[in-house]
């Protein structure tokens, strides 16, 4: 013996979508407007502007890059160059670094310019340091230079390309031959 069912759903209701087979949903999530450190203290600097607020004094951070620190007797940003076969771009970079020295000189009158860099130049020792020169013997020069655009290069231009710093490409890259200059960076092991 058969027993038929019919089901007759045409009065069904649910608390969400009815359908007789799948169902795809696209949710779409408001994105978080997270504001970046640099992003804030660039709206610090220009209340700072706004109101003439200067100071005299280096912040700590800041200072502990004027001091130059040898690990290996090879001081200097042409000495540098040389000791691992970059001689050839030593008078662009000399350009280069000129350019971070006088961006970071015209704007060490304001305490949130001077955080910003300190927060700049530390991101660029530990991204060199910790990921780039580790991978020197193992890298060409042309490889090396990629992945110091990746990691230093572009995002310090992502954050303050479009501010009142005006940081390019050179400017920024200019900040990591002045850190070389000042023996926190080498392209040697």
């Amino acid at each position: 013996m058969t027993i038929t069912t019919t089901v007759d759903q045409s009065g069904a209701s649910a608390e969400r979508d009815l359908a007789g087979r799948d169902i795809h949903n696209t949710y779409n999530y408001p994105v978080l407007n997270r504001v970046s450190a640099v992003e804030k203290l660039l709206q610090r600097l220009q209340v700072e502007m706004e109101q003439n607020l200067t100071v005299r004094d280096t912040i700590d951070r800041l200072q502990r890059f004027y001091s130059q620190r040898s690990h290996d007797g090879i001081n200097g940003l042409k000495a540098k160059l040389e000791v691992s076969g970059r001689e050839s771009s030593y008078f662009a970079a000399l350009e280069m670094k000129e350019m971070f020295v006088k961006l970071l000189e015209r704007w060490s009158l304001y305490a949130s310019a001077q955080q910003i860099m300190a927060h700049l130049l530390a991101r660029a020792e530990r991204q060199f340091n910790d990921i780039i020169l580790p991978q020197i013997s193992n890298c060409d020069e042309a490889q090396i230079n990629k992945i110091t655009n990746e990691l230093i290069i572009s995002p310090t231009v992502d954050d303050c390309g479009a501010s009142v710093f005006e940081i390019d490409h050179n400017t920024a890259m200019g900040m990591v031959y002045w850190l070389a200059e000042q023996c926190f960076i080498r392209w040697h092991k």
